[in-house]
């Protein structure tokens, strides 16, 4: 290897010297001006009229953006929002920002005014759409029996407008597109009827597919349901800057940006590795909930780059431990409960898990056939009862391995396991 191996632990950096091989972050250069970047995907919509065109006319408008979970230029973008609103006729009393979500903790005004912006904050309403706490608009039921329960706000605009983040996503493939309405903004029972174990276990609900995704099919079609018409996604390259922005409807956003960047984030290897050490990169790291996708992305492929009975090694500080929102907090307490991943899977397949259960649920999949552990936890005392070890080392974890197997164990180490997701060719 020409680079030394290494993987992200929050905002550091941890050597991996006993790596056999390594997989760098993606290289995606940043957009440079983003202000510039905006006006130009504004200018070109894909699929879509211009935002000024499409907004003419309405009294009210909805504008989706995503929690502190998943970094995205909101502030940025939602300023050459309102500029297009402008243009188009729209008072500011008419515009709402909706902070998605979804089952994670509510905001503070401080918190929501940082995601915002300060000035788009004093101009227009920022509140919370939670899926709990938020009152709902009924949409209806699907074909496939989810019912569409909606942020009322959002759910009663003229328009709806979603600004987030394209990345691969264990269920719906890729983020971004219509998700940040269809799940950011959407009430408990619409996530726990798309997000239950016999929902998300059906074929097709992979990271990293769109095309025949079920998971996919059904939040555009709650998303039908509501104004989403426009949608402003971005790909965020290293150092948390944005390196790509599209801009129009929200399916054909995500779906172009997500073509383009498949090379870079999903990554093929020919042969399965006894131990992936998984870098985390903040926030993501900042709790085991969100930290603990890095597993699922490696562990549940269609093809794991992990051998049978391998150890994952996710790197991540976890400083909120499990993490304090209503969904992050029962997926500890059920996987916390479970007799056994193999009893936890045959009680998800059959009764509710609740908020966040289905994380538990894929965890449990995780854990019937892997070995999840954690290095750089600054307090791993609530791991051990979900069924997962903490290291004070990637070497330490890497021993662990050894001394099982009885011999030399072949070590991948993949910097940002967030956005490159491994697996066998």
């Amino acid at each position: 290897m020409s680079v030394a191996p290494w993987v992200f632990c929050g905002a550091s950096r941890l050597d991996v010297p006993r790596a056999d091989a390594f997989e760098p972050p993606a290289r995606l250069a940043p957009a440079g001006d983003l202000d510039l970047a905006v006006e130009r995907a504004f200018a070109v919509p894909v699929a879509a009229p211009r935002l000024r065109e499409l907004a003419r006319g309405a009294a009210t408008v909805a504008v989706a953006i995503p929690d502190a979970s998943r970094p995205c230029p909101s502030a940025v973008i939602l300023a050459h929002v309102l500029e297009e609103l402008g243009h188009a006729g729209v008072p500011d009393a008419g515009i709402s920002v909706h902070i998605g979500c979804g089952l994670h903790s509510t905001t503070s005004p401080e918190e929501r005014a940082g995601l915002a912006g300060a000035e788009t904050a004093a101009r227009v309403a920022v509140v919370d759409a939670q899926g709990i706490e938020t009152e709902c608009a009924d949409l209806g039921t699907t074909p496939a029996g989810v019912p569409a329960r909606i942020a009322r706000r959002l759910a009663d605009a003229d328009l709806a407008i979603s600004v987030g983040v394209v990345e691969p996503h264990l269920y719906a493939g890729f983020s971004g597109g219509v998700k940040g309405v269809a799940i950011g903004c959407a009430g408990r029972e619409t996530i726990a009827a798309t997000h239950h174990p016999r929902f998300i276990s059906q074929p097709g609900v992979s990271v990293g597919e769109l095309a025949g995704n079920p998971f996919q099919s059904e939040l555009r079609e709650i998303a039908v349901r509501t104004p989403l018409r426009w949608a402003v996604n971005a790909v965020m390259g290293g150092g948390g800057a944005a390196s790509a922005l599209a801009a129009g409807d929200p399916a054909s956003v995500q779906e172009a940006l997500a073509r383009d960047h498949a090379v870079a984030w999903l990554r093929p290897v020919t042969t399965p590795f006894d131990v992936i050490v998984a870098g985390i990169h903040e926030p993501k790291s900042d709790n085991f909930y969100q930290a603990s996708r890095a597993a699922t992305y490696i562990c549940l492929a269609p093809r794991p780059a992990l051998a049978e009975g391998g150890l994952v090694v996710l790197c991540a500080g976890l400083p909120d431990g499990a993490g304090d929102g209503p969904g992050e907090s029962n997926c500890a307490a059920v996987l916390a409960g479970a007799a056994s991943p193999a009893e936890l899977i045959r009680r998800g397949m059959s009764e509710p898990l609740g908020p966040g259960g289905q994380r538990a649920f894929v965890l449990a999949r995780v854990l019937e056939r892997f070995r999840v552990a954690v290095v750089g936890a600054r307090d791993p005392a609530f791991l051990e009862p979900l069924g997962v070890a903490a290291f004070d080392s990637a070497d330490a974890a890497v021993a662990s391995a050894e001394a099982r197997l009885g011999r030399r164990a072949r070590v991948l180490a993949v910097a940002d396991a967030m956005a490159t997701v491994v697996r066998g060719a």
